[in-house]
């Protein structure tokens, strides 16, 4: 997984690597012109001397001189050579008059090619050419050979040490980046738990007193105020649900009793339509308190392995009747062996709601379809009728609470059956989808497999 961590570290590295070489580089430099202006000024001095012993004894004083120093050679990498205009050679260490490959004024630089006083072939020379007297030219110079191994082992040891630096740098990235990996995922693992339900969870603390500590006890500050909120919310729901189903019961008995004293027609007609009123209003209550619960997570069962087969099955049977009352085809197509982890109940009420709304709106010598097959390692359940089904500009607003849809008439279901199955899919961890089946709806609940 590529993380911003990993590419601050990257950065980071690779910015400290290139500082790192420049800085080197500079270093390398400022070093060579020192050793340049060094070595200039000992040819300059070793000439200056020379010249001397030209002005003091002549060539026989200035050769004499030369033999001596050419004898040292070995000792100080020196190069000196007398020669006339006409190349011959008078004194010095050198068996030719050497090929200057570039000159800069008085400064020459070449390479020789001599194994007399141990130098090797190929080796560079930095020197100065002088003309004591008319018909004397004399050559005054250092071996750079010392230098250029110097300048090797500078760079071979620079890179080195610059890659040394530059793995060191990738490592502390990469365990920086490790530790805040394994902080993400705690963090991750708990939002997950309280996504699912858990809402006494909380984000998990280091010690380190760090940024990230810090982000943590401000979120679980805010955990446990929407902790509270919702305990309250949840109290109060089930509270009023519990006042109000009492007297919602008697009503219904006492409407009832009256059913069997009634002596007008109008009267049983009125009494029976507040019955179906009551029963309405019980489903309204139901309906809410099972979304308020599948919404919270506050859901009191563990969630268990569910074999959909087996739960679609026991609804296609349920619902075989009703269907066969309507003169609608109802099939069902399971895959053996599939599962989900959740809560049964919720599922199979979702399942049912699902089911309600196709039978409820598909026409006689209609079809309904409840399948539920594995797409992408994921547990698909699809109800599809051949109805009106919904337009394409309403569906994303069906699954909200109370939404009525232009072809349902007024009155007719509590307009919460699609917002209680979208809400039991969150809670699973997955989510409905309405999409054309033309004609008709074709609703999908898809949801998390358990792993074979």
């Amino acid at each position: 997984m590529r993380t911003s961590a990993l590419r601050l570290s990257m950065v980071y590295a690779a910015s400290f690597a290139t500082a790192l070489v420049a800085l080197v580089f500079v270093i390398y430099l400022l070093t060579t012109r020192f050793i340049n202006t060094e070595v200039d000024t000992v040819i300059e001095r070793d000439a200056r001397s020379l010249l001397e012993a030209y002005g003091q004894s002549g060539t026989r004083g200035i050769t004499s001189e030369l033999i001596l120093r050419a004898s040292t050679f070995n000792r100080i990498n020196a190069v000196y050579l007398l020669a006339d205009s006409e190349g011959f050679v008078i004194a010095g260490n050198l068996p030719a008059w050497p090929v200057m490959q570039g000159r800069d004024g008085r400064w020459v630089e070449f390479e020789i090619e001599m194994r007399e006083g141990g130098l090797e072939t190929g080796r560079p020379v930095r020197a100065m050419v002088l003309e004591p007297a008319p018909g004397l030219r004399l050559l005054v110079g250092t071996d750079l050979s010392d230098r250029r191994d110097l300048g090797r082992r500078f760079a071979f040891a620079a890179g080195i040490g610059t890659l040394l630096v530059t793995l060191l740098a990738l490592g502390i990235g990469y365990g920086q980046n490790q530790r805040i990996l394994a902080r993400v995922e705690a963090v991750s693992r708990s939002c997950k738990e309280i996504v699912g339900g858990n809402l006494t969870r909380r984000l998990p603390l280091a010690g380190g007193d760090d940024e990230f500590d810090a982000l943590a006890v401000e979120v679980n500050g805010l955990l446990a105020r929407l902790a509270r909120t919702t305990e309250i919310l949840r109290t109060s729901l089930h509270s009023a649900a519990h006042d109000l189903r009492s007297p919602m019961h008697r009503m219904r008995l006492r409407m009832e009793q009256a059913l069997g004293v009634v002596a007008t027609v109008a009267e049983r007609d009125t009494l029976e339509a507040l019955l179906r009123d009551v029963d309405h209003m019980q489903r309204v209550l139901t309906a809410l308190l099972q979304i308020a619960e599948a919404e919270s997570g506050t859901v009191g069962a563990r969630p268990e392995p569910v074999a959909l087969d087996t739960m679609l099955g026991e609804l296609g049977e349920l619902y075989q009747p009703q269907a066969e009352e309507q003169g609608i085809a109802l099939s069902v197509h399971c895959e053996v062996g599939g599962s989900v982890l959740g809560h049964r109940q919720l599922l199979a009420q979702a399942v049912a709601n699902l089911l309600d709304n196709a039978l409820k709106f598909t026409p006689p010598g209609g079809r309904v379809e409840l399948q539920s097959r594995v797409v992408d390692g994921r547990q698909v359940i699809s109800v599809a009728d051949s109805g009106p089904g919904i337009s394409s500009e309403e569906r994303a607003s069906a699954v909200e609470p109370f939404v009525r849809l232009s072809n349902v008439p007024p009155g007719d279901g509590s307009g919460l059956g699609l917002n209680l199955v979208a809400a039991v899919a969150r809670l699973h961890g997955g989510n409905l989808r309405l999409e054309d089946n033309g004609p008709g709806l074709l609703a999908l609940l898809d949801l998390p497999a358990v792993p074979a």
